[in-house]
């Protein structure tokens, strides 16, 4: 009997994020950024029957249509799975409400690709009553058991407001970039920092995400360190498959220097979990010398990160 090469079946990894902010606040910019595309995502929904089908909305489509639920997916990064809080700009205790019902149902979900892992709450910086949309921050997770990251949007804009002020106060003097430096991180710190550092640890400022080519790797970065479990945190790197540097980050931080050099390199390898692969799958494959040469770059690499560190 001839013995079939053994196959491995890749997991399938989900990592669900809720996007909280009223509209205008860049959410999509900043969703396309993170996926890198141009694209609309797709729009999932569970119907009656229980079955996932795709919901197409035209223009003309009433806000109230749209469902916490639903489900946005990019084709070309259908690791992630976003949820948009539609409506939440409204600032009335309802939408709250629905918005709370979701992230305890979502966060104690049976299964792991089903539970919500990472809360983005969009803080935009281009009007002046911030203090407006950041009402709800302190409480969009009443159980905390879901990591929120305070992630404020139109950060360009915002500097570009604070030099405009600051020239107009100077009375002809001339500025300098530290001046307006400090005066953006001054204002930055006493009408949005003090309004949710006690609720969140973890923040990100985003600029220029309206432009196609800037990563969000600030963001990614932010939200694998506030996870709460490895697990977590390993979902979220195998959906970042085309970032292998946050891979790289992590496992030249985080790797404990204890043990002999194969446990230094299992433990660096763990940070990449996308490689789920089978060596019988590649025997005799034209690729294969350039894989093998890519593997022992990045073992030289984290080994010598070891050895240096």
């Amino acid at each position: 009997m001839s013995q079939k090469p053994l196959r491995f079946r890749v997991p399938d990894i989900k990592f669900r994020v809720l996007v909280v902010g009223r509209a205008n606040a860049g959410k999509t910019s900043i969703l396309q950024r993170v996926c890198e595309t141009t694209e609309s995502p797709k729009i999932y929904r569970i119907n009656h029957m229980g079955r996932r089908e795709e919901i197409r909305f035209t223009p003309t489509t009433e806000r109230g249509d749209h469902d916490i639920e639903d489900e946005l997916v990019f084709t070309n990064h259908d690791g992630y799975v976003f949820h948009d809080s539609c409506g939440f700009e409204s600032g009335n205790e309802a939408e709250l409400q629905i918005v709370q019902n979701f992230v305890r149902k979502k966060a104690t979900a049976r299964r792991l690709k089903d539970r919500l892992h990472a809360v983005w709450y969009c803080i935009p910086m281009e009007n002046d009553r911030p203090i407006l949309d950041m009402k709800f921050f302190g409480v969009i997770c009443p159980d905390k058991n879901v990591p929120v990251i305070a992630v404020f949007t139109k950060y360009d804009q915002f500097k570009r407001d604070i030099k405009i002020k600051l020239a107009m106060r100077s009375g002809g003097r001339s500025l300098t970039a530290k001046d307006v430096d400090g005066e953006v991180e001054k204002v930055f710190q006493e009408q949005y920092w003090d309004v949710v550092k006690d609720e969140s640890p973890r923040y990100v400022r985003l600029e220029k995400m309206h432009k196609v080519g800037e990563r969000c790797d600030a963001l990614i970065t932010e939200t694998s360190n506030a996870l709460s479990t490895n697990v977590a945190t390993l979902m979220l790197l195998a959906v970042q498959r085309g970032n292998l540097e946050i891979s790289v980050r992590m496992a030249m931080e985080r790797t404990s220097l204890d043990g002999n050099g194969l446990s230094k390199v299992k433990s660096c390898t763990k940070y990449f979990p996308h490689l789920w692969v089978c060596k019988n799958d590649f025997i005799n494959e034209p690729w294969l010398t350039d894989y093998i040469s890519f593997w022992w770059w990045m073992v030289r690499k984290i080994m010598q990160s070891l050895c240096l560190g």
